[in-house]
């Protein structure tokens, strides 16, 4: 089933960091008020928005602050409604926050698409140095990740911004992406003969099927014995093996873990 609703954008990032303007030129008008003084977002703004044939929808947010008053309830209300979240950062970090770090985990706890964007970019000189330092600051703090899509820019004065319609497209064709059942089977025999789990009190694990059950996000099931016993590292493991060789890029999937007898073997019987 193609997904044809409105896609639904919410940015997030510190105060001042230059999410109205983005957004502002996204829309190719100054819909959203801008000012120099941090904070001058106090609530959730969503505007409708068409390019190419597609409608989206641009969710700004209130800054993080690093106080605890945040008001993460509205935050939190804006990234479950949203389908990919946004996070824009100044390129003259150090390193990534705690309270970033704490909304990009619950984005992808949620299931939602990620796209992360350094702002400001014209201020940068050794822009290739710098460009690894940032790369390797994001992917670092934030170890689950696989791989998400980083864009450097400056909302004010380059047009490489227009590319978060395109990514944000492919992002919502990843998230329909329907694997086929013999393919899935094929990969999880290949990958758990070639690195199997630990046996349990000298009991091995043995994995009986796969299937995929959902998509947006992709949540796949898989059946076997002693399906609590496997080590999380090993689920880990799987779900990094799985991402990286059916090609799911930068969006969250999810493996269910199942002893119940598989309901499909009787029809491949």
């Amino acid at each position: 089933m193609v997904y044809e609703k409105k896609i639904r954008l919410c940015f997030i990032g510190n105060p001042n960091v230059g999410k109205s303007s983005l957004i502002n030129r996204l829309l190719g008008a100054n819909k959203l008020k801008i000012s120099k003084n941090p904070g001058t977002t106090k609530e959730i703004t969503e505007i409708i928005h068409n390019c190419k044939n597609r409608g989206f929808i641009l969710i700004d947010t209130a800054g993080v602050y690093k106080k605890k008053n945040v008001d993460f309830i509205n935050l939190t209300k804006a990234i479950q409604s949203c389908d990919i979240v946004i996070l824009i950062l100044e390129s003259t970090i150090e390193r990534l926050d705690r309270l970033n770090k704490r909304l990009v985990n619950y984005s992808l706890n949620n299931g939602k698409g990620l796209i992360v964007i350094f702002n400001k970019w014209d201020l940068i000189k050794n822009k290739k140095i710098i460009k690894k330092k940032l790369t390797n600051i994001f992917k670092f703090s934030l170890t689950q990740i696989i791989s998400t899509e980083i864009m450097f820019i400056s909302a004010l004065k380059d047009i490489r911004f227009n590319k978060i319609f395109e990514l944000s497209k492919k992002i919502i064709e990843t998230f329909n992406k329907k694997i086929q059942t013999s393919r899935l089977n094929k990969w999880l025999n290949y990958v758990t003969k070639l690195n199997p789990p630990s046996k349990i009190k000298g009991k091995e694990i043995k994995f009986k099927y796969i299937t995929q059950i959902k998509n947006f996000p992709p949540t796949f099931i898989i059946f076997s014995n002693y399906s609590s016993k496997i080590a999380l590292t090993y689920k880990r493991f799987l779900e990094k093996k799985l991402k990286n060789f059916f090609k799911f890029g930068n969006i969250p999937i999810f493996i269910i873990f199942d002893s119940n007898k598989n309901p499909y073997e009787k029809k491949n019987n």
